[in-house]
């Protein structure tokens, strides 16, 4: 069959036609913005509960809700690095570091370095995700079931990924050393000024988060992406499952790889127009990865390396 029998049968493409592909990476401050102060906002709400009201069950509702958003703000930083915010780089840049990734403790430039590597090399042996998994095995090992991955997870939120966070602080290194200027003065500014108005609680629940519920919720949705495939798992979520799992349209994560420029609430646009492979709900992802051949911990699935993205699809275009 050609493609244009393929492209005929339903109306969708195997590709983006070159105009489409720059109307849909349009650079946009919203709703990027927007989204980002929402999540602040929550944040802002679930810590303020606990800062006033202390007690167990707020402290869980807590951990839970400000880990959770901060792999959400993790999520818009990673839209961040792609240049999808605004064409002047150094404000894109700026927004990504002072609402996302400095207070989580990376910069975009570190993480931007790795993350690039993930996309040229996904699925191969040069693949950093994977050097990742194979440094924790056999947490990654498949089969697995969702029992197995629960336990990992509940472990997380007593600081059992302490470990992986540490590998992310160190891989993803700033492409300056005065990068870490900044950085340490937002935590620093922010630290002193909550110790100041009596917020020990709220900096101590952030800085807690950050190793132990803001690495589960990252646990979790890595298992939705790569996981079983030399490429990228193609998925649809709910509602709600998006906003736990991969919040900000992260599960169209098939989509992202093939066109990275396009900013996130574009991506369902580029669903709806491509082919590719078949949609699985998570839970036909959950029983394919529980009935998998067995694949020790950050093994390369993909058969070669495979080629470079075009470069206006890797990195900011002119």
């Amino acid at each position: 069959m050609t493609v244009a029998e393929l492209s005929s049968h339903d109306g969708r493409r195997l590709k983006l036609g070159t105009a489409e592909l720059r109307s849909l990476s349009t650079r946009s401050l919203f709703p990027w913005l927007s989204d980002a102060v929402i999540d602040w906002l929550v944040i802002a709400a679930a810590i303020s509960v606990f800062q006033l009201w202390s007690n167990p069950l707020t402290a869980i509702v807590a951990i839970l809700i400000v880990g959770n958003r901060q792999h959400a703000l993790a999520i818009l930083g990673h839209d961040g690095t792609h240049y999808t915010i605004s064409r002047n780089a150094a404000f894109n840049d700026f927004l990504t570091n002072l609402l996302c990734f400095w207070p989580l403790g990376v910069t975009v430039s570190g993480y931007r370095t790795l993350h690039y590597a993930h996309h040229k090399h996904t699925g191969t042996e040069h693949d950093p995700e994977l050097g990742h998994k194979r440094m924790r095995a056999p947490q990654w090992d498949l089969p697995n079931t969702p029992s197995r991955i629960l336990r990992y997870a509940l472990r997380d939120l007593i600081g059992f990924s302490l470990a992986d966070y540490l590998i992310i602080i160190r891989f993803a290194k700033p492409a300056r050393r005065r990068e870490y200027a900044p950085l340490a003065m937002a935590h620093l500014v922010v630290a002193t000024a909550l110790l100041a108005c009596g917020g020990w609680k709220a900096a101590a629940l952030w800085y807690y988060c950050l190793p132990t519920s803001f690495m589960m919720f990252f646990r979790l949705r890595l298992w939705l992406e790569h996981q079983g495939t030399g490429g990228t798992q193609r998925l649809h979520l709910t509602g709600l499952q998006g906003a736990i799992l991969a919040p900000h349209d992260a599960w169209l994560h098939w989509e992202h790889h093939k066109y990275p420029t396009i900013p996130y609430h574009r991506l369902g646009v580029a669903r709806s127009a491509l082919r590719g492979p078949d949609i699985r709900s998570l839970k036909e992802l959950i029983r394919a990865l529980g009935s998998a051949e067995p694949v020790p911990s950050g093994t390369a699935l993909a058969p070669s390396e495979p080629a470079s993205p075009p470069a206006n699809e890797m990195a900011r275009a002119a």
